[in-house]
């Protein structure tokens, strides 16, 4: 590997790494531990995963009841079809 190939894998993982690192020191600073870090984290998911099955079930339910309105209008016709003597 070169010399130029070295600094600019160097200078990526470098900027790949400065996000948590920032963090990480921000909070040391800040008295903020990696406990209460990891603490709100999970808290984060905990909440988006909440509304994420909300939005999946009360989609579903939506989905559930136009099948079933589908389904009631096809059985309606069909039962009108055949009361009139009319082939379905």
């Amino acid at each position: 590997m070169d010399r130029e190939t070295i600094v600019k894998t160097a200078a990526l993982e470098g900027a790949k790494a400065a996000p948590p690192v920032t963090v990480v020191a921000a909070n040391v600073a800040n008295g903020w531990t990696m406990t209460h870090t990891a603490t709100a984290l999970t808290i984060v998911y905990v909440l988006l995963q909440a509304a994420y099955l909300l939005w999946r079930w009360r989609n579903e339910r939506e989905d559930r009841r136009a099948r079933q309105a589908e389904d009631a209008a096809r059985r309606k016709a069909s039962s009108t079809a055949t009361d009139t003597g009319a082939a379905p």
